[in-house]
């Protein structure tokens, strides 16, 4: 018997914000939060010509994510009132009342319109824990200049996140696109060499000096075939 077509063709598709793809979903670390999450903008999707908001008695009452989370220790109502209290604490997701009923949207343009339509104060775009100062956290400098993270390539981000300063990484990407040479191992490389060599900004090192991005092309264009 051939495997089920999971996508087959003409599936409709639900257009997801790409941060959910990105660095969203490397710092969630919940499965009920994750599945909440896009749960409810799938059914955003499917209503949005009426309304841009899901209760939450349909959110615990609904069927796809009552199965997506069954197996959970707490039972599946109680995993999506976890979840979606995650996913409001994170900020992809908005709570708001309306005729004593918990209304919740997506925390996009939007969603924020749609909960000032209801008397709510404006909710200003989230700032995620690892960005801060409205500077490119790791995961948005890889997709921007180099592509689509993979779950395993993200464990690797995160660890050099918190391995190296904010500026080398910054200055690693920039070396590795102006070497055109987009590769992490290519820009890991480079982080490893200002690791034990120094970097040119005073940091400890058996060399200090500036090194001209050619120089890191030499040492480190094979990693990036």
């Amino acid at each position: 018997m051939p495997p089920m077509l999971a996508f087959p063709k003409g599936t409709k598709y639900v257009p997801v914000p790409a941060q959910a793809l990105g660095p969203l979903l490397a710092e969630i670390d919940s499965l009920a939060e994750l599945k909440c999450t896009l749960r409810l903008i799938g059914m955003v999707h499917q209503r949005r010509s009426k309304r841009l908001w899901v209760t939450a008695s349909e959110l615990e009452n609904d069927a796809i994510l009552a199965d997506a989370l069954a197996q959970e220790p707490e039972g599946s109502k109680q995993a999506i009132t976890k979840g979606v209290q995650l996913a409001v604490t994170r900020g992809a997701l908005l709570e708001a009342e309306q005729n004593n009923e918990k209304v919740l949207f997506l925390n996009d343009e939007p969603g924020r319109k749609a909960i000032a339509q209801l008397g709510e104060v404006v909710v200003e775009e989230p700032v995620s824990s690892s960005q801060g100062e409205d500077r490119p956290n790791i995961f948005v400098l890889y997709e921007e200049n180099i592509g689509s993270l993979t779950p395993m390539l993200a464990e690797e981000l995160k660890e050099a996140e918190s391995e190296y300063p904010r500026q080398w990484i910054e200055d690693a990407f920039r070396i590795a696109v102006s070497s055109n040479q987009r590769k992490w191992r290519y820009i890991a490389g480079i982080l490893n060499s200002w690791a034990t060599e120094g970097k040119d900004n005073g940091e400890p090192g058996r060399h200090s000096q500036t090194t001209d991005p050619k120089e890191y092309l030499r040492r480190y264009g094979h990693l990036a075939r």
